[in-house]
């Protein structure tokens, strides 16, 4: 045998193994229901990203931070592709149709050995095409009861290919800090918009409320994808409350149809309402709202990944895992909105985890 076809074996050989090595690989696609600068997807990046570190998944720091910007990563150990639905801001039926057909199409291109599926959206659409087929499926951020998208049998026993994390919500415990802070405040009412996200946020609060486990009394809803109507009626109902619990309010739009970005609305409010608030995750807190109990999107994707690595690594089944929910986060308060509002914090440090200094919707 010549030299030369002796190297052209060899290459040829090489190719084989590492084509094969390629193969070997855990193929892991995820979705996201909304968008990458959207302050809770950056927290459910930075659990995933954490997630991936600790189980292998990423060989250093470094890949996570190129996943992060490039939504695509190849390790020693596998390779992990993402992509966005952005429902917060295009969320129609036809939008919804579109970014699912679309995506399936790159999911069966990709051929993941599994599929994580980030909140509400992705777990419904994306989910349901997915539903009773061999691919295991792992989803996070469902907001309320995972039951009511038809992917599980029941929460301690899905009987299919889908488990995950769900949000358990910490609106009482939000409350009562709230309460603790501010302990004249007597009545609060609600300002959300009306999305797939709030709506069961709205009724967890309304059931505390009918139960009498909270310590101030609901004495009203607002919820409106209406811009004009959510500032018009949030002003009204400031006249007659002393605080304010914040939900989402990324799905509003203003009097032509267009979306008005989250950290708008959130200055707005910041500007114009003068009472403190209670919200129910980190990002709000970090907008520049007072203070949550925080249902952490960092703890939802690590804990989602940590059943995505028993599945691929320890051979479980996700028909017989559990779905469940992580414990809650700090308790943060953010002391630029407490300065705002005339609020004290020093009575209050032996019960606050986390003190944040930034408002980040005050900085537009």
């Amino acid at each position: 045998m010549t030299f030369a076809r002796l190297s052209a074996l060899l290459v040829a050989l090489l190719c084989l193994n590492a084509d094969a090595l390629a193969e070997q690989k855990r193929r892991v696609f995820v979705v996201s229901s909304y968008h990458a600068e959207y302050l809770w997807s950056q927290s459910t990046q930075r659990g995933l990203v954490q997630a991936m570190l600790d189980y292998g998944y990423l060989d250093n720091p470094e890949q996570g931070v190129a996943f992060t910007r490039d939504d695509v990563v190849e390790s020693e150990k596998a390779i992990v592709r993402k992509v966005w639905m952005n429902t917060k801001r295009r969320n129609s039926a036809k939008d919804l149709a579109e970014t699912t057909h679309r995506i399936m199409a790159e999911l069966d291109a990709f051929k993941p050995d599994l599929v994580l599926l980030g909140d509400d959206n992705a777990t419904n659409y994306i989910g349901n095409q997915l539903f009773n087929t061999d691919t295991p499926v792992v989803f996070w951020g469902v907001n309320g009861l995972p039951l009511k998208y038809g992917l599980v049998e029941s929460m301690d026993a899905p009987g299919y290919n889908v488990t995950g994390v769900w949000q358990a919500g910490y609106h009482k415990e939000s409350v009562e800090l709230l309460h603790r802070l501010v302990p004249h405040a007597k009545t609060f009412a609600i300002l959300a918009c009306d999305s797939v996200s709030t709506r069961p946020k709205v009724k967890q609060i309304q059931a505390l409320a009918r139960s009498g486990a909270l310590p101030i009394e609901l004495v009203g809803v607002v919820q409106t994808n209406s811009y004009g109507e959510f500032k018009r009626r949030a002003l009204e109902a400031a006249e007659r409350v002393d605080a304010f619990f914040v939900l989402n309010h990324d799905t509003l739009v203003d009097e032509d149809g267009n979306h008005v970005d989250m950290l708008e609305v959130g200055r707005w409010y910041l500007d114009n309402i003068k009472k403190p608030e209670a919200s129910h995750e980190g990002q709000f807190v970090k907008e520049g709202m007072l203070l949550t109990a925080n249902d952490s999107g960092f703890n939802q994707s690590y804990a989602a990944f940590e059943m995505a690595y028993d599945i691929l690594e320890q051979g479980l089944n996700p028909g017989h895992m559990r779905t469940t929910t992580p414990p809650r986060g700090p308790l943060m308060v953010n002391r630029i909105r407490a300065d705002m509002l005339g609020i004290s914090l020093e009575a209050s440090r032996d019960v606050i985890d986390e003190i944040v200094n930034e408002a980040v919707a005050l900085e537009l």
